[in-house]
Order: C-alpha cells, then structure tokens, then sequence
C-alpha cells in the first residue's frame, strides 16, 4: 500500500505456483493429531477492548495451508455471477501491469490504480487471467486508492479513497470521491462522476495546508477550496461492501451495505489504516444510484427499543462501532453455515504511532449488521503486519468454521508471521474452534458424532466408534481405541454411520490409519439415497485427510467401503471419519437492521 517509500517490493514474483486437486477432493490437516503442524494464535485482546468475547467462538486456528499471488496490495475480491472474482488492486506489478496510486509514483505521471479478474475456486490454484488500469486525479490530496469494489448483475462498481501526507506515511485520510463504474466487468469504464474535490459525501480532511511533497504547492494557492478547518477528519473514509456471497446473493433487502472507517475527535490519528470508529452505509446499487447522496441510507444509532435507526441525511450518522485509537481498516462477510456476519478489523496506529507496524487484527461476530458486535479473537501482530484483511465469500465451507483470509502484509515490515505473509495476495486458511479450544471435528456440524457405527469386523481394540470419537488418532497418537481396525480383512472391510433421523450433508473428511502397512488407497462411500462415490488415496500418516464434496443430499445412514489397499495386511482401518451437515440459509429471517 505504501509503495512508494519501498520500491524494492516490486521484485517480488507476479504470480504464485500452481497446485492441483482432484475436482471433489482435497488435502485438510488432521485437527488433534497434527497439532504441531497447526497454529492456535491466541486471544491477545487488551483489557480495555470494549467487544465482549463471543460464547460461540473459541480461537482461531491457522491450518497451515496458503497461497499468494502478484506483487501489489489492496486486494478486495467480489463474487460475480460468472463465478469469477474481480478485485482491485495497487502499488505494483501484475500481469505486467504496473499501478501506483500516489503522485509520482515509480516515474507514473499520474496515479493509477488497477483491477484484475482472478479465475479458479481453489484457493491454492487461482489465475489472473485478466489485468487493468485506471488514472485517477487526487487533487488536492495526494493520492487516490482502491477500496469498496462490488460486481452485481454484470456491472462493476471501484470506489476510490484519498490520502494525504503530513509527517507520517498517509496520515491523513481524506474523503471517499465516489465510485467508477463498469458495464462490461472492467472492459471500459466510464469517467469518474465524482472527485476528490467533489466528493460523494462533501467530506473534507483538508486543514489548509498542500502536499508540498508532490510539487502540487502552486496548483494548491490557486485552487479556491484550499481553506479548511485544522485537524478535520473524515467519517465515510475508504468503505468497503459487505460480502453477501455470489453476485450479493444474500443480501436481506437486495441493497449493498458499506462499512467505513472514520474518527471526529481532532487530535484522533485517522490514517489509511487507523481509525477510531466504524459507520454502516447502505444503497440499492444501480449506475444511477451508487454516486447519488440521495439515495444512501445511514445508520443512524438504536432507537428506544434497540431497534437500527436508518436516515437519508448523512448529518444524522451515528458509529456502528466505537474504540479510539484501535480501530482501522474494516471489512465484514455474511457467513451463511453459521448465520453470522464476521467483520475484520486492522489496528494500524502501530507500537510507534506512525503507522509503519507491526499491526494488530481482530474478527468480530454479529447476527446483524447493526451488532450487537462480539469478538471471535484478537490476532496480535498478524502478518506480523497484515492489512486489507477480508474474508472471500467464495472461499467459506459450507458448514462456515473453515474459511481464508485475504490479506497483504510487509510495505514496511520484514517478518512473516504465519508463514506465506508477504507483499501480495495473500490467502490463509483459518478455522474457527469451538469455546473449549476443541477443533471442528467437535463442533455441532460435524454430524459424525451422532452417528450409530458399525463395521464389517473389528480388531478388539479399535471399536467402529473409535472413528467417530472426535479424536485423529491411534497407534502410538493417542489410544488404539481412537480408531476403527478391521479384523482379517482389507479390500471389503467397511464401516457404516446410521443416524436415528435423516441428515443433510455435503462434505466428508477421511484419515487413514496412522500405520504404514494399512494404508487406504481407494474406498467408495455409499449412501442410503443409493448413490455411490469413489474416494482417492487417503494420506498415509493420520495427520492429513481427504476431504470430498458434494452436492448435499438427505440421507440416514453412510458406509466408507475400502475397495483398494496398498498391502494386504488384515487390519485395514480408518482413524476418523468426519460428516458435515451442509449450511441453511435463514440470512433474510435474521436481519432486524432491515425493519
């Protein structure tokens, strides 16, 4: 983001190395067993934060698995109709497209920001097939860069924010000009139907005084706006949509919904990634609408009864969330599996106060919109210095406990921390645990445990229930009675899952025993609706699994037949076998903010 002190990020590669998965399958990491592999950051929430922890949620845990891709930041990726991504992005190179969003920038004459189509549903085996530019005239701030971009019905909307610099690295937010708008998903675009000088929401951050280090001094005494009020600050600074899914398709009222950073203290250290307040903005997105004041609503508080207030006059906005000095960069997804919103948060004041890091990030979670708002975890040092953190909706399991942030990390800070934080696209896979710090295979959606298993023989000391028990495990990991083994048997041996009432399902994982010699190299798994599907080889360590997905289906009983081994020793057997209900959508019985 802050390129343009540190040119020498551009080295970094344009785009990442590709993987390969089967079309239904895929690797997950065993949650108990591979514990060492795994990463639990832990809830490192000042005492002051004003979020109370959330009964739902326990820590997060950082499976290991993640991506990166091209060499620039700010990336905000929405979900179209086509199933592709389009996203924003700036301050580097990709797919020889080279952005800058500041004046003189790299030798650019101007600022540009750019925007890229990304292609692929596996995270770790994305492309960028397609990338652009787009010029932008910040005056009189000095620069001008990406924030809230959505793709609906075919129409892409790119919102811009400005910056300015005063002492320390774009300190100083300015206002949100307003959006430039694409009819043919980022074929052409139309001209900017607002500027920094007249911007959507007549905000100024201006206190009288230019960018000298831009050379824009003259063009500033000559411009008839330049007085200003010292120490301004903006509200609506650098919003972002709410991700509602595919093409917004949950959205409770068919309006896009905007969270925004923004601070009103004077003395209050507003910058592109501090803030000390969060506001919620909504429109029902159209070309006509989007650069119209008019046809916005703004959260404007709870009434007597605690019900969302909404006005059309921006003068009555009120913050959705308050917590000086420790707000930022803002982003919240509708999570469908689990009901919820979850809202990423970036603290980028930094130990020093400049804005240079480490940062701090923290998730929160709410059955609305307008909250009330609960912390998931407060992620100390992320990145060590992650911002424009996001969660793709397109990238969230079904049952919504496994999912991946997008982030970029280091414009000024070295160590990574996880483990693939760079200055890119990048992408972690997360998973939410349960309050006892447990993993999801003892969450509620993991319907497994509920199960009656049964098997075609078992070895007496690794009972059919042993597979269900929660536990990747066995052999040495833990007890032999965390895993099922059959007893004289390999190719044929199967082990079935009967439930007293039907369930709807659509993911599997399954982990081999942890031995050597008894390795699962296919298996079929049949269901009680007689469909039958064939399962590759399952990793031969009992700390991966093999997870495979399908399109849910009702069903009251599942077998995992073994119809191919890699010996023939006579106890073949599985570790565990994890199902998970597929997510119900009760987004629209959900959202009193829309009353």
């Amino acid at each position: 983001m802050r390129h343009t002190l540190y040119k020498a990020l551009l080295a970094i590669a344009a785009t990442a190395l590709p993987f390969s998965r089967c079309p239904a399958e895929s690797l997950v990491e065993a949650p108990q067993a591979a514990a060492k592999t795994l990463k639990v950051w832990p809830d490192s929430a000042p005492k002051d934060c004003p979020f109370p922890k959330s009964a739902q949620f326990g820590e997060v845990e950082f499976t290991g698995r993640h991506a990166k891709y091209a060499g620039a930041d700010t990336w905000y990726p929405s979900w179209a109709s086509d199933d592709k991504l389009y996203s924003p992005f700036t301050d580097g190179r990709v797919n020889d497209e080279q952005s800058g969003s500041g004046y003189n920038f790299d030798n650019l004459k101007s600022p540009v920001t750019g925007f890229a189509v990304i292609e692929g549903s596996e995270p770790l085996a994305l492309k960028i097939t397609r990338a652009g530019l787009m010029p932008h005239e910040p005056f009189p701030y000095g620069g001008q860069y990406p924030c809230g971009s959505l793709v609906y019905n075919g129409v892409w909307y790119y919102g811009t924010y400005c910056l300015d610099w005063q002492k320390d690295p774009w300190d100083i937010m300015g206002p949100f000009p307003g959006f430039n708008i694409s009819t043919n998903l980022g074929q052409t675009w139309g001209p900017e139907a607002r500027t920094a000088r007249a911007p959507l929401f007549g905000e100024s951050a201006k206190d009288g005084k230019p960018v000298s280090m831009w050379g824009k001094a003259q063009e500033y005494a000559a411009w008839s706006g330049k007085s200003g009020t010292p120490g301004a600050k903006v509200k609506i600074g650098a919003p972002h949509f709410v991700d509602f899914g595919k093409n917004m398709e949950h959205s409770p009222d068919g309006k896009a919904y905007l969270v925004a950073q923004g601070s009103v203290r004077a003395n209050a250290y507003n910058s592109w990634a501090a803030a000390d307040q969060v506001y919620l903005i909504r429109v029902k997105p159209s070309p006509e609408t989007v650069n119209d004041p008019k046809a916005y609503e703004f959260f404007a508080g709870h009434d007597s009864n605690g019900k969302p207030v909404w006005s059309g006059e921006f003068g009555r906005i009120k913050p959705l969330l308050e917590w000086n000095d420790h707000m930022g960069i803002v982003t919240a997804t509708y999570v469908p599996g689990l009901r919820k919103y979850l809202m990423c948060v970036t603290d980028g004041r930094g130990p020093k106060v400049n804005g240079t890091g480490p940062y701090d990030t923290y998730i929160l979670e709410s059955d609305t919109l307008t909250g009330p708002w609960k912390r998931v975890t407060y992620l100390k040092e992320f990145g060590a210095q992650a911002y424009f953190v996001n969660v793709p909706s397109k990238f969230i399991s079904t049952e919504g406990r496994t999912l991946w942030v997008c982030y970029s990390h280091g414009w000024s800070c070295s160590t990574a921390n996880p483990p693939g934080s760079d200055y890119a696209m990048c992408l972690q896979e997360i998973r939410l645990l349960a309050p006892d710090g447990k993993s999801i295979l003892d969450a509620p959606e993991n319907v497994a445990r509920k199960a009656k298993a049964t098997a075609s023989s078992q070895f007496p000391e690794c009972p059919p229930q042993g597979a269900i028990n929660g536990v990747v495990g066995g052999l040495g990991l833990t007890t032999l009675a965390d895993e099922w083994s059959a007893q004289g048997e390999h190719t044929g041996a199967w082990l079935r899952l009967t439930w007293d009432t039907p369930q709807t399902v659509n993911r599997v994982w399954l982990f081999d025993r942890p031995s050597d010699m008894v390795q699962v190299t296919e298996a079929e798994l049949r269901f009680s609706d007689n469909s039958v599907l064939s399962v590759g080889e399952l990793p031969d360590d009992a700390k991966h699994g093999r997870q495979v997905d399908f399109p849910a289906k009702t069903i009251t009983w599942l077998e995992v037949r073994i119809t191919k081994t890699r010996t023939d020793h006579p106890f073949i057997g599985l570790s565990e076998v994890a199902v998970f209900s597929a997510g119900t959508d009760n987004n629209k019985k959900n959202q009193g903010e829309n009353k």
